[in-house]
């Protein structure tokens, strides 16, 4: 019978069996290694992402990609799933094809209708938002939206609203740029509250931080519009506002929304050289 390895032998394997995923995380998250060697090999490749050239860059992506996608173990799955949306604006900085970003967004977006997955999916697609083309932010925006629409509640909810706030704060002209972005967050997410605003409020699916943010999301939408020379969307916020504070019955939320319609104007727009931020919303009092 072979002889038991020593515990100098088994600490020198164990460091091996840590060194494969280290040494080219791409090629083990894209072959057929073990979960714990996976897990590894994402927590590697994240930390290594802002030093890969442009060429890798793609190719890091595509392999967190195909760890978040179907087929794989659960954890390594769902760690991928909020790696991803993280890798994607570390990518758009050092130069990622817009199709590989694009095409990490799709397994976003495809995860997004899993329920098991959906909280680590909307965890990734906040920052995700900072590094997407306008197309793919429209593309993330009406995924959120339909997502709303539903069931999501709680904690669901809230994450999915903080992923749209970091849409529209992009630092720049978004919605004079995608108008029909701008109609869409209307006609889904203020007309219906405007219609019912009594029902918003009793909403079983929101909590108190939910309709903050829901708040939030809808002022950060008027406000650029305001400061692009279009005073109307910041008007009819301004009466809804108005009518919800009477309405609520949580202080914190009335003093969120009392902080937002008395908010002094915003600036005129500047263009700003970056072309994205990851700040809480351009003005926000």
């Amino acid at each position: 019978r072979a002889a038991a390895p020593s515990p100098l032998e088994a600490a020198f394997a164990a460091a091996r069996a840590l060194a494969r995923p280290a040494a080219d995380p791409v090629a083990v998250l894209s072959g057929p290694a073990s979960a714990a060697e996976k897990l590894s090999a994402l927590d590697a490749l994240q930390s290594r992402l802002p030093d890969l050239s442009r060429r890798r860059l793609d190719a890091a992506l595509g392999a967190i990609a195909a760890a978040a996608a179907p087929g794989q173990d659960p954890a390594v799955r769902a760690k991928a799933c909020a790696f991803l949306g993280y890798a994607i604006p570390v990518a758009a900085a050092g130069g990622a094809s817009d199709a590989a970003r694009s095409r990490a967004l799709d397994v976003l977006l495809a995860a997004l209708r899993e329920p098991a997955y959906r909280i680590f999916v909307l965890r990734g697609l906040g920052p995700a938002a900072h590094g997407l083309s306008d197309a793919d932010l429209a593309r993330e925006q009406t995924a959120l939206l339909d997502l709303l629409d539903g069931p999501a509640a709680g904690e669901e909810r809230a994450t999915a609203l903080v992923a749209l706030n970091a849409v529209l704060d992009d630092g720049g002209d978004l919605l004079r740029r995608r108008p029909d972005m701008a109609a869409q967050l209307d006609a889904r997410l203020l007309s219906p509250v405007e219609a019912d605003p009594a029902g918003f409020v009793a909403d079983p699916r929101g909590t108190p931080q939910s309709r903050e943010l829901q708040v939030a999301v809808l002022w950060l939408a008027a406000r650029e519009r305001e400061s692009l020379g279009d005073d109307a969307p910041a008007a009819r916020l301004k009466l809804l506002l108005g009518r919800l504070d009477a309405l609520e019955p949580d202080a914190g939320v009335r003093r969120w929304i009392e902080t937002y319609r008395d908010a002094a104007p915003p600036p005129p727009f500047k263009a700003s050289t970056t072309r994205r931020g990851a700040s809480a919303g351009r003005d926000a009092p």
